[in-house]
């Protein structure tokens, strides 16, 4: 079944534009807003979810009801987000006059629909290359089906930061944002790293790039994988394959790491389902089809989230490659695991994997011993790109079960007050979801969250609360599933407070 033929209710239809600045070759960037639960603090593209609205907009040159309401979605967030007015007849506004314009778009004074009949504007489709469909992936707690046209900025219009959902809003170079990439940790979408990593690709030794090339390259791509995301580049040391696990929802996926280039290893090949261990073979064996070598399949954990997929990927390793691929674990998870997976390998606090990226550059991934979720937790920091890859110590949005007796409260703010003091450390990504722009900021976020709950626990204690009044109070919302985990949150809690002596 082809992308067009699908579109699940669960998917949020919305649009993305690619403006280029055709005189100096580059293309519109901007950070979006780190506090936003969908990307914050990811570089992107103008973009955002369609509105009613755009359907009523008629499109000069139409392509298709469809098309024609995604261009408009496209153009009308660009205003929004940038004060860019892509529109033909915008020539004659002056700079103050789209300000003002934009004032009543944002302020609601007036519809987009009428900005444009009222001062005579319309929307060519013929101006806006077609740049595919992309999927968000399946491990995203907000997924959206988003349709990418690139087009080019009117010589007169310099967008700008116009609303708060986007930042440091500027034209950049593609060399420029990859450098970045590779170097200060940018953090971007699939479809914004394939769009400057195929504007590179072609660039000349004047600078310049074919635009349209770039537009067809991404359409390209998209149509390959039916629009539907499932690799995620972090940066040149770290890609993610979300794999789905037998896990607790809210979430459906685990994130399995792919760390290194030429010499990797894999963290939590998890998947136990056929399919899914199937497209981690294909990302394995690309690699290894380019002469890489895999060092080792590591689980980091005893959770049945994190296991299940190790020995069929080291089969497939033997069987194709004839490598031989240890299984690593922390001795408690071994221990633990023990009749189920036999690991050839165990490893402490402060183990080193000596890697090798893309660009033939060596190093270095740290494994961290952070107990507290369970006993034998191991989270891995590479120095160089000061990315820590925090498995399901922190994630990025939710919580963190602590359970009795495998997990321990104590040791658990024990482990986040020592990953936050990690030097160098930029950004995170955990088993569950997107990665993290601001990791120290995160960090800090959990923290904070588990000491106002033992303050609210312990008063609640003070004031003779029994657990199941406790509960009640705190997490009488919550689903009747999700309630056995937070009576062992609470009894976590509960545990340290009185180790600590206040009860």
């Amino acid at each position: 079944m082809s992308k067009s033929e699908t579109n699940p209710e669960n998917l949020i239809p919305a649009a993305a534009l690619v403006v280029v600045d055709d005189d100096k070759c580059r293309i519109l960037l901007a950070q979006r807003n780190p506090k936003l639960k969908f990307l914050g603090g990811f570089h992107a593209f103008p973009g955002g979810k369609q509105d009613p609205g755009d359907f009523t907009i008629k499109v000069a040159n139409s392509v298709d009801v469809e098309t024609d309401a995604a261009i408009v979605c496209a153009v009308r967030e660009a205003f929004e987000e940038t004060g860019l007015l892509l529109v033909n007849g915008g020539d004659k506004l002056t700079r103050g006059q789209r300000a003002s314009l934009h004032d009543d778009l944002v302020s609601g004074r007036s519809t987009f629909k009428e900005i444009l009949d009222d001062w005579g504007l319309w929307i060519d489709a013929t101006e806006f290359i077609d740049a595919g469909l992309w999927i968000t992936p399946k491990f995203s707690n907000i997924r959206y089906r988003t349709r990418f046209f690139l087009t080019s900025c009117p010589r007169k219009q310099t967008p700008y930061d116009a609303i708060d959902e986007l930042c440091s809003c500027e034209f950049i170079e593609p060399e420029k944002v990859m450098d970045r990439w590779t170097n200060e940790g940018l953090l971007l979408s699939p479809p914004v790293f394939i769009a400057f990593e195929e504007a590179i690709k072609q660039t000349n030794e004047s600078g310049a790039f074919d635009a349209v090339h770039v537009a067809t390259a991404l359409s390209r791509r998209s149509n390959e994988i039916e629009g539907l995301i499932t690799e995620v580049r972090i940066n040149p040391h770290v890609r993610i394959a979300p794999l789905a696990t037998k896990t607790l929802p809210p979430a459906t996926h685990t994130n399995c790491f792919i760390v290194g280039e030429e010499r990797f290893i894999v963290i939590d090949a998890a998947s136990p389902y056929e399919e899914e261990q199937a497209r981690l073979f294909r990302l394995v064996g690309n690699l290894m089809d380019a002469g890489s070598e895999c060092i080792g399949i590591v689980t980091s954990h005893l959770h049945p989230d994190h296991f299940g997929g190790e020995r069929a990927l080291k089969s497939f390793i033997s069987e194709k490659y004839h490598q031989t691929v240890p299984l690593i674990a922390h001795e408690r998870t071994a221990s633990a695991l023990s009749g189920r997976v036999t690991f050839d390998l165990l490893i402490e606090d402060g183990h080193k994997f000596e890697l090798i990226g893309e660009r033939h550059d060596d190093f270095t991934l740290e494994v961290l011993h952070t107990p507290g979720h369970a006993k034998g937790h191991l989270c891995f920091f590479d120095v160089s790109t000061g990315f820590l890859i925090s498995c399901d110590n922190v994630l990025a949005t939710g919580t963190v079960v602590i359970a009795p007796p495998e997990g321990d409260l104590t040791d658990y703010i024990a482990s986040l007050r020592r990953m936050k003091e990690l030097p160098g450390l930029r950004s995170l990504c955990g088993s569950h979801g997107t990665a993290v722009h601001d990791a120290v900021s995160k960090i800090d976020q959990y923290i904070s969250h588990r000491l106002y709950r033992e303050t609210q626990i312990l008063n609640y204690l003070q004031a003779g609360k029994t657990e199941e009044e406790i509960l009640s109070a705190i997490y009488g919302g919550l689903p009747e599933n999700i309630l056995p985990l937070a009576r062992k949150t609470i009894e976590a809690h509960i545990n340290k407070i009185r180790r600590d002596g206040l009860i």
